[in-house]
């Protein structure tokens, strides 16, 4: 079974048809790092709310998103290697910045 997904690449490149599992896993590498960059955001708007922000937290933590955002940019889904070392450690990171989220 195929399916046809659209790449992540500028200039809304022309469709590519992928193999279900393929499509499958490069959208579970997306959503992962989408993930990551929820938790990255609502740790910067927990510590905006500090009496004293830390700035280099701040600093870093925004710098985390661009390369992630960059990452989830240019993610090839034909790179199986790739989608599943970005998946194994971004899930991990998840789980680490999950812990660190206050609950509010």
């Amino acid at each position: 079974m195929e399916v046809s997904v659209t790449q992540s690449t500028p200039g809304n490149a022309p469709e590519r048809v992928l193999a279900a599992g393929r499509a499958v896993s490069h959208e579970m590498a997306l959503d992962v790092l989408g993930i990551a960059i929820v938790c990255y955001t609502v740790l910067i708007e927990q510590e905006e709310r500090r009496s004293t922000p830390d700035a280099d937290r701040l600093a870093q933590w925004e710098g985390q998103i661009g390369v992630i955002a960059r990452l989830r940019h240019t993610l090839d889904s034909y790179d199986t290697d790739q989608i599943h070392r970005v998946t194994e450690e971004y899930a991990d990171l998840v789980r680490k910045l999950d812990k660190m989220i206050e609950d509010r």
